[in-house]
């Protein structure tokens, strides 16, 4: 992984070494101008070893989070580029039959070219130093029989490879061991790939039927090979869907298929390895492109759009896990704020001393940096190897889920594990500094008397100072927004702006607990406007997956403030319960009295439990709806079963050729049929550009058009109601719909080389009809199609640009893959009939699925990846509970007195113990509280609102489940953690506590 937002990852390890070398010398310069101030501070570290062990658990967890998110997209980056290289091998480009000199990877391997595009290639290579070899390749997909097994593969690439030139590639390898001499092969015989092998139980000797044309031939197995491109292993970069394969020498391929002459590839290997190799590529592909101009030939960077795309992937789950750990690092600076101002309050009577003979106040905040650096640096280690073994974790999970595709190997350089560390360790350390200058602001005589500060009621100039300072940047940010249509920097300067006034107005002697408490309520009300509301007052705004982080710091830091400045009214419901629990109101009116005194430390508490179940609310809220929606009835399209065919063996008639197979099809009610041009993906963009990109362009025939349930959330002018769409797409030429996730909106992830088109935004409005070019790859031949129609997302099964079959006859030479539709009477059935259509034309190499099934199977890998994000967020509840394990024990040291006062008046150890317990579930509750009511509120605007794709949801579904669970577990792992130090209080003898100094 070379990129992290667009960053350079070596220029932020750089960046971040400088940073934290600069942080480390500031500590080594008080350690040696300074020692007695840098002893006195590290010497805390070892003097309490159960709270220090908190607190590094608490400090590390940011450099756990960010380690995991590294160490996840290496993971990605490295199992990805390592299944481009296996699959690859020496081959680097590919010359392909295209009307552009730079291809497109999703065009390799379909149209044919003529034999004389090898001397073409060999001609405009020759002398050329970054080139070592070249060879023609030829491919076919068809099925494959094993009879002696009854085992079948629908789809198989039989691929034709020059003997002569297939050692230059390394040539084919062995599962034994050794390389396979190809020019053995006598006509007939082939070398299966290992996975093909393992799937027809098929060895050496054993005869394999493949049927191509709808003609058999027997082709005898010569030898195993490992998979790879030479052996006919192919994998689509854009689906992961995967075909096993087999190889023999292409002029004996060219005689089976009656393809004499033709090739669908020219292979290039550049100089170099395996790996070094495709670093040439640019160079070799300056040298061949202008040699290839006007003969209907381009090339095709192979493996280095394979090595890229595993960049780019690998730079989307490092962003995501990035964007979605930052709740939890932000509740790790809670943390770490929390833990030094509560040091300072156990310590303050020795800092007062500290300041009475002499100290200043810098030395007080050198002794606490001195104290946070031997944390952070302990912590910083320990996170990093923890963060590994959560990759390791997490990359178990991506095999479980992805497996099938590709093979998930636990990959961590060192670059990531050097920036986790030292960001982890510059995040706690800059936090560190900032507490400790707050903390070491103390009134000398108070503090050494150990009662607390003197309230000064004179007004401070700084309050109207930071209040204009605020309003200045938010108005800046909010009119920056405006003009340029940026979610992010508007709602930050509207976020901003009642914090100005607030304290303003605090300054003109207005209630605090009023200012602080409309701020709070205006950022609930502002963040939980209905999408519609919010458009028609601020206008359109952009925005990301940024928002997700800015919504929940803002959504909670509001609703922390009104809890907060109103503990009072809380807190006496809670007292409340002494009247039904008479036996515990002292201790209940013992427990509250101390959130409503600390209130600082009981917002900062509340902040991070309410931070994390947020997001884990939000994120299962969301995934339950999305689940509910995709899987739904609309999700089919009124169709039950999908047969997909290659051209290599047509279906003449589909419905009769079952039937002559002996397939019953009286349960089923209608076929329709759809083509492609390509496998997967064809070239297209929008008219006028200049690049080409790639998206699924689909033809339909009058059938599946009329039959199909297809729903519009967008429509052209013009066009007033659905039925005026398909009616338009049976009767008028070049005229199109498209599905939503073409347009790029918050949420969508799409490749760089995917199709984007623009919109208007707002559902339900209609829009100016959008016009699309597409290319044949063969002809060259570009055709404008309109869009007059956006497919609801709903309809999950129907994904690309489609239109008449008429239009694609017209548009493209010839097709790729025709696709039969089926709707059946008893739709239970699809599972059977899906098998019995794919045994009975296994020929034709077709493929049936149950089209609920697959998108069930899609449904439940996005669901099983989610379950891992949601994991990886739970990291976060770790902060919150070493936070309460922190408090419960500093409060026991703190309160080490009052403990003695209560149990001297006649307080029992339970009571004492029970007052903890209150007090955490106080605490812990209503930051709980707080962030399942804020994740649902969000959750419901975001999914009613219209800015979704897919925004008919009939119902708001609530994954109570999976809330109770993480509601239940946090409670009572808070609890537990506030017991072990709450039984220590018990045993504070009352003496001995009143004389504790």
């Amino acid at each position: 992984m070379n990129e992290i937002f667009g960053i350079p990852m070596t220029g932020v390890m750089i960046t971040l070494l400088i940073v934290l070398s600069l942080c480390l010398l500031s500590v080594a310069w008080v350690a040696l101008r300074r020692p007695v101030i840098f002893k006195m501070g590290v010497r805390n570290i070892p003097r309490r070893r159960a709270q220090s062990t908190l607190i590094i658990v608490g400090l590390m967890l940011s450099t756990l989070i960010i380690g995991a998110a590294l160490g996840t997209g290496d993971t990605v980056d490295y199992s990805m580029k390592s299944e481009v290289f296996n699959t690859y091998g020496q081959i680097d480009e590919l010359v392909i039959s295209s009307h552009d000199v730079e291809a497109d990877a999703t065009m390799a391997g379909g149209t044919t070219i003529d034999a004389s595009a090898l001397g073409i290639v060999d001609r405009a290579v020759s002398g050329d130093s970054n080139v070592s070899a070249v060879m023609p390749v030829l491919e076919v997909r068809m099925p494959a029989l094993h009879d002696a097994a009854s085992l079948a593969e629908p789809d198989v690439t039989l691929v034709g490879l020059d003997p002569t030139r297939v050692e230059q590639f390394d040539g084919i390898k062995s599962t034994s061991g050794g390389t396979i001499d190809l020019a053995s092969l006598e006509p007939g015989e082939a070398i299966l790939s290992a996975k093909m092998a393992d799937g027809l139980e098929a060895g050496v000797g054993d005869t394999i039927t493949v049927f191509y044309n709808n003609e058999s031939f027997a082709v005898s197995v010569a030898g195993v090979g490992e998979n790879s491109f030479l052996t006919g292993v192919r994998r689509n970069a854009s689906t992961d869907l995967e075909t096993t394969g087999l190889a023999m020498p292409v002029e004996h391929l060219q005689a089976l298929t009656g393809q004499v002459g033709q090739y669908s590839a020219i292979a290039i290997s550049n100089s170099g390895n395996v790996r070094e190799g495709v670093k040439l590529t640019e160079q070799v592909g300056a040298q061949l492109m202008p040699q290839l101009e006007g003969t209907g030939l381009g090339v095709v960077n192979v493996k280095q759009a394979g090595l890229d795309e595993a960049d780019e992937f690998a730079t989307v789950f490092t962003a995501l896990f990035m964007v979605l750990g930052l709740f939890s690092i932000a509740a790790g600076v809670l943390l770490i704020v929390l833990i030094f101002t509560m040091l300072a309050a156990e310590r303050r009577p020795e800092m007062g001393m500290a300041r009475a003979i002499g100290t200043h106040r810098s030395q007080l905040v050198q002794q606490f940096i001195a104290e946070g650096a031997g944390y952070a640096i302990v912590a910083g280690l320990i996170g990093a190897a923890i963060g590994v073994a959560a990759t390791y974790g997490i990359a178990v999970g991506l095999q479980a889920i992805f497996g099938d595709y590709v093979t998930v190997e636990a990959h961590v350089t060192a670059r990531s594990l050097v920036v986790a560390y030292c960001l982890g360790v510059v995040i706690t350390f800059l936090t560190v500094v900032g507490s400790s200058w707050k903390v070491s602001r103390v009134n000398i005589v108070a503090a050494v008397r150990d009662i607390p500060d003197v309230v000064e009621t004179r007004r401070k100039k700084s309050g109207i100072i930071w209040g204009g300072l605020l309003l200045v940047a938010g108005a800046l940010l909010t009119l920056t927004g405006l003009s340029g249509e940026q979610s992010f920097f508007f709602y930050t300067g509207m976020s901003l702006l009642p914090f100005g006034v607030a304290l303003i107005g605090r300054y003109f002697g207005i209630s605090s607990r009023l200012l602080f408490s409309l701020a709070g309520l205006y950022l609930v009300g502002l963040w939980l406007l209905p999408e519609s509301v919010s458009q028609n007052l601020f206008g359109n705004l952009d925005g990301g997956m940024e928002m997700f982080f800015l919504s929940g710091i803002f959504i909670v830091i509001g609703a922390t403030m009104v809890i907060v400045n109103n503990t009072d009214l809380l807190l006496a419901g809670i007292s409340l319960l002494g009247g039904v629990f008479k036996s515990k109101l002292p201790a209940i009116r013992t427990a509250v009295a101390y959130p409503g005194a600390a209130r600082g430390r009981t917002g900062m508490t509340i902040a991070m439990f309410s931070l994390i179940i947020f997001s884990l609310v939000m994120m299962a809220t969301m995934n339950q709806n999305f689940l509910a929606l995709f899987t739904g009835d609309d999700a089919a399209a009124g169709w039950d079963v999908r047969a997909d065919s290659f051209s290599a063996n047509p279906v003449t008639d589909f419905g009769s050729a079952l039937q002559a197979q002996g397939v019953d099809t009286s349960d089923f009610n209608v076929i329709g049929v759809t083509t492609n041009p390509s496998e997967l993906f064809s070239q297209a963009r929008s008219a006028g550009a200049s690049d080409w990109k790639t998206w699924p362009v689909i033809g339909m025939d009058e059938t599946f058009t009329r039959e199909s349930t297809i729903y519009f959330e967008r429509r052209a002018h013009g066009y007033e109601s659905d039925e005026a769409v398909i009616q338009a797409l049976l009767t008028q030429e070049n005229v199109a719909v498209v599905d939503s996730f073409v347009f790029p909106s918050e949420g969508n992830i799409t490749a760089g080389d995917s199709l984007q088109l623009e919109i208007a935004k707002g559902n339900g409005q209609a829009f100016d009809p959008i016009e699309v070019e597409v290319v044949d790859p063969k002809s060259g031949l570009v055709t404008t199609l309109t869009i007059i129609g956006v497919i609801d997302g709903k309809i999950g099964s129907l994904f690309g640009i489609y239109t008449s079959q008429a239009t694609i006859d017209a548009a493209y030479s010839e097709t790729t893959l025709t696709s039969y539709f089926v709707a059946l009477g008893n739709s239970d059935r699809a599972g059977e009939v899906a098998k019995s259509i794919e045994s009975a034309l296994l020929t034709n190499g077709v493929q049936a699925t149950s089209i609920q099934d697959e998108i069930k199977e899609a449904q439940r890998q996005s669901t099983g990846f989610l379950y891992i994000i949601q994991g990886f967020m739970g990291l976060g509840l770790l902060v919150g509970i070493a936070a309460v394990g922190v408090i419960s024990f500093r409060s026991v040291v703190e309160r080490r007195q009052q403990i003695g006062v209560l149990r001297s008046l006649g307080f029992q150890r339970e009571m004492v113990s029970q007052s903890f317990m209150i007090e955490t579930a106080f605490v812990v509750g209503m930051g709980i509280l707080s962030g399942t009511v804020l994740g649902l509120l969000i959750s419901r605007n975001l999914l009613m609102s219209d800015e979704m794709s897919s925004s008919e949801f009939t119902s708001f579904l609530i994954p109570w489940e999976i809330i109770t669970v993480v509601v239940v577990g946090t409670m009572l792992v808070a609890l537990l953690m506030t017991w072990i130090p709450a039984r220590q209080a018990t045993r504070v003898a009352p003496a001995e506590a009143l004389r504790y100094e």
